[in-house]
């Protein structure tokens, strides 16, 4: 016969020492208070066996759950040293990126692409512009980055007075477990992304300092060290910007390479006149006209649009000016 279980009494605070009753105690405040050693003996007495069955799974879980959180804390104690591992890793891809381009400039001849040509679009940043203000150009890709700077100030009517030079960052990315997807790109050269620069050596860039270690000489570097076909597609697919005026109203050019155009490629063949039929670096089209260089802040800029013609520009112009580029040869390349 099984044994009748007594109902289980319910525990009640009130206002002094633990008392015990049962529900009809209470209503009639008969009630008495009994030791800790006789409540344990009560409670095992009128446990519920279903009760005692739960109560054991809870601690089960509990105990899973507290080894869990150890493991959490075993894994998670190396994570500096794995974001460590991440910085290094990021700073040893940017040295080897520059390491590329220095191998490309001393091991690859001028000869070897003697007769190659880049097409480039460079495109003034002015997020207010109604009107784009882009340049088409054809590039010589033995051309040096000094050059390259001179044919982008006259392409610009920019007069050349002012600190300039070339940003290379890597592409912002986004990386999930499958893929990997390149983000919209910015309009602006950052930081956060920023490879090395490529410029003047001797202008007074950051107050007369320079990093040796970074960045690179644009009296030595050529278009071909970064785009030219030999190069890896990790400096090949580089963004590349070029601020105009540095330190002053800071005019950035975003630059795109192209591709390389077809051997023997001739102004005329894209419907362009130049008086030069030897003329090595031409403009072949674009858009919006060019900007006073000492314009100022942005109201200056959407005044000036407001009472010029905005789309006005001359291709004939632009190449009268670049056949004053010279095309120089360094010794020993």
């Amino acid at each position: 016969m099984a044994q009748e279980r007594k109902p289980k009494r319910q525990r009640f605070s009130l206002g002094g020492p633990s008392g015990d009753t049962s529900f009809e105690d209470y209503l009639t405040g008969t009630h008495k208070t009994i030791s800790s050693d006789e409540e344990e003996e009560s409670d095992q007495e009128n446990q519920d066996p279903e009760e005692e069955f739960d109560e054991d799974e809870e601690d089960e879980e509990f105990d899973e759950e507290e080894e869990e959180e150890n493991d959490y804390d075993i894994e998670n104690q190396h994570a500096p040293a794995l974001n460590t591992t991440t910085n290094t890793t990021t700073t040893n891809n940017t040295q080897d990126t520059i390491n590329k381009i220095h191998i490309s400039q001393n091991l690859t001849t001028n000869s070897s692409a003697k007769n190659i040509n880049f097409l480039i679009q460079i495109h003034l940043v002015l997020p207010s512009a109604k009107v784009p203000v882009t340049r088409l150009l054809h590039l010589p890709s033995t051309l040096l980055f000094e050059q390259f700077s001179s044919a982008i100030q006259l392409a610009f009517d920019w007069e050349g007075d002012h600190l300039w030079k070339f940003d290379l960052q890597t592409p912002p990315q986004i990386t999930t477990t499958t893929t990997t997807t390149t983000i919209p790109k910015d309009i602006f050269p950052h930081p956060r992304y920023k490879v090395t620069d490529i410029k003047d050596m001797m202008g007074l860039h950051n107050l007369g300092t320079n990093d040796f270690r970074k960045d690179l000489d644009s009296k030595k570097i050529r278009l071909m060290d970064i785009w030219g076909k030999h190069q890896v597609p990790r400096v090949r697919k580089l963004d590349m910007f070029y601020t105009y005026d540095c330190y002053g109203d800071a005019w950035y050019h975003r630059i795109k390479f192209l591709g390389v155009a077809e051997e023997g490629l001739k102004p005329v063949d894209l419907g362009v006149e130049v008086e030069d039929r030897q003329q090595r670096i031409w403009c072949f089209g674009g858009s919006g006209a060019a900007r006073p260089e000492d314009m100022g802040d942005e109201e200056e800029q959407e005044r000036w649009e407001e009472e010029n013609d905005t789309f006005e520009w001359d291709i004939g112009w632009v190449n009268a000016g670049l056949s004053e580029v010279d095309v120089v040869w360094l010794p020993g390349m």
